[in-house]
């Protein structure tokens, strides 16, 4: 057994990946349950809510009635049985038990207090949840359903933990390290599945990305061809899987390789020596992240044929735009990331393009196109009787376009109405387009600084961290400035086609039409959800957070004449020496 340390705290086991792969694809035949159509259970609900209309009549009102009365008793009560009729996406989910894997991540969450809210007829949320960092899965769903996320459906649903099943698993883990009876309950009871579990981070070792983000997506979908009720598998990807092209559009596409390659690749090599040959196995690619989804997308195709089963592909995920609390976010990667480092005035300069669009979404918005895309699926194979899979490209560049230039320059000026209160320095980014010269930019803008900094500490006989504070933000602007540097042309025909064949109720309840996103009231509210949720920053203290942005406003500028006098002083010297 080979364990791979993560983070030098979480561990992942890759026991017999290979084997895994090979010997489930030998045995595994089509389990996939054939779909109903909707007229055949609409005239089954009838059927039995004329029964229930007739059992709900008394003996006397059958007696002294006539049948017009009847008719009529019946008619009143059969309109308040359908008073809680829900749209036709709500009414797909009805009595449905839906499986998560990735649930208690960012869209995950959102994901999960959507469907409670919006949905409330659906049965049950089996939960796929793993023990991390000493917390059992009891613990760790506390912690989740304490966020403010969830603040709105306990108002309007109290009870609403009671829909939530949490099954212990992983999905790095062969069969999803699912306990034999907790496997038998999903595949007796789960109808609809969202698989979301993937590790997102850019620079992931390339065995911990496999494990995760391959495996995991083999290991689901064998999971669900030995359900019998399965109605529709969402596998959740990302709009640059394929990011080496330049023109995305929503098919499937040649992975780098195999499943089966990479894992036996994987068990087969040292870390180190793994380590060493990973950019040579990325090829194209820039980071693992999108490699191995790259991967896992052929993996839906190739194992996934035969399954009710669809791609969802979004692009960047930002903050929520308005659903369930504005602003909502959880953590600090990719952009948002970057928008946190220049509020608080420790970057400063950046490896972009202010003219390529940056292609990001909301997440709310982004989960009301999840949710109602496992209904597309679902209908369009019902009606069409084929076993073509559809992938989504949820996008904003289409429709809504943002230049980073512009997503950049909209931060800052609304920072000057929500300041950080541990702000160190003025918020202003110089853009620098060759990384050459981003390199000297930010050896005289960032590590010139951190040194003199960590110089003033050691005097002072305190640990010095800038430099290494710096070391790791430079690290993270390496990664994100390939997506910066670049623009890319996507087409969205099945999202355009699931919008329209939306319901009016519908589209106010998942509302996912991009083209109708304001992005300055959208960035503003995203700056205070920054604050709030992830800095964990009081806003009473916004006017004394505003007052101290002006004070660093002044100092940069005092500190921009000094240097900038310092300079004139040594041309003159110079002049006057020579002459």
């Amino acid at each position: 057994m080979e364990t791979i340390e993560c983070n030098g705290t979480n561990t992942v086991a890759v026991e017999n990946l290979s084997g895994s792969f090979i010997s489930k694809a030998a045995t595994t035949t089509n389990n996939s349950a054939p779909s109903f159509s909707n007229r055949k259970v609409e005239h089954k609900s009838k059927i039995i809510s004329d029964l229930v209309v007739s059992s709900q009549l008394t003996s006397e009102e059958r007696v002294s009635a006539s049948n017009a009365e009847i008719s009529s008793i019946r008619s009143a009560k059969q309109m308040h049985l359908s008073e809680d009729r829900g749209t036709t996406v709500q009414e797909f989910y009805r009595g449905a038990n839906v499986l998560i894997t990735g649930g208690t991540g960012f869209m995950g969450k959102v994901l999960v207090e959507k469907l409670l809210r919006s949905c409330p007829h659906l049965s049950s949320i089996y939960l796929l949840v793993r023990s991390k960092k000493g917390k059992d899965v009891g613990l760790r769903m506390q912690e989740i359903f304490e966020d403010p996320l969830f603040e709105k459906l306990r108002e309007v649903q109290p009870g609403f933990r009671e829909k939530i099943l949490p099954v212990e698993g992983d999905c790095s883990k062969p069969g999803l390290d699912l306990s034999p009876c907790d496997r038998q309950r999903i595949v007796d009871n789960v109808h609809i599945v969202f698989h979301m579990a993937a590790t997102v981070r850019f620079d992931e070792k390339l065995q911990i990305a496999t494990a995760i983000n391959v495996v995991g997506t083999r290991e689901l979908l064998l999971l669900c061809r030995d359900c019998p009720n399965i109605k529709v598998v969402v596998h959740v990807s990302t709009a640059f899987s394929h990011c080496h092209r330049t023109s995305i559009d929503e098919e499937f596409y040649d992975p780098p390789t195999t499943g089966e390659r990479i894992v036996q690749l994987v068990e087969k090599l040292d870390d180190n020596t793994l380590t060493t040959i990973t950019p040579k196995i990325l090829g194209a690619w820039p980071n693992t992240y999108t490699y191995t989804k790259a991967i896992a997308e052929d993996i839906v195709r190739t194992v996934g044929k035969d399954l009710p089963v669809g791609v969802f592909r979004p692009s960047i995920i930002l903050c929520t735009r308005s659903e369930p609390v504005p602003g909502w976010i959880d953590n600090l990667y990719g952009p948002t990331g970057a928008v946190a480092c220049v509020g608080l005035g420790m970057i400063r300069t950046m490896h972009f393009k202010g003219k390529m669009v940056g292609d990001m979404v909301p997440c709310d918005m982004a989960v009301n196109a999840l949710v109602t895309s496992a209904w597309h699926i679902h209908e369009q194979r019902s009606r069409s009787g084929t076993g073509a899979i559809p992938v989504y490209n949820y996008v904003s560049s289409c429709e809504n376009p943002i230049s980073w230039g512009d997503y950049i320059n909209k931060n800052i000026k609304y920072s000057w109405q929500v300041p950080f209160d541990n702000a160190v320095w003025m918020v202003t980014l110089t853009e620098v387009h060759v990384h050459s010269l981003y390199k000297l930019y930010a050896l005289l803008i960032h590590l010139l600084p951190a040194l003199i900094g960590d110089i003033a500490l050691l005097i002072l006989r305190q640990k010095p961290r800038f430099m290494k504070t710096y070391k790791k933000l430079h690290k993270f602007t390496d990664v994100i400035s390939y997506f910066c540097t670049r623009q890319w042309k996507f087409s969205n025909q099945n999202v355009h086609h699931m919008w329209n064949k939306l319901s009016e109720d519908d589209r106010k309840i998942f509302d996912f039409n991009i083209s109708n996103l304001n992005w300055d009231l959208y960035l503003r509210q995203g700056l205070m959800g920054l604050r709030t949720f992830v800095l964990k920053e009081d806003p009473k203290n916004l006017p004394q957070t505003i007052r101290k942005r002006y004070r660093l406003y002044w100092l940069h500028q005092c500190v921009k004449f000094f240097f900038f006098f310092i300079f004139l002083w040594l041309c003159w010297s110079a002049i006057i020496s020579i002459f």
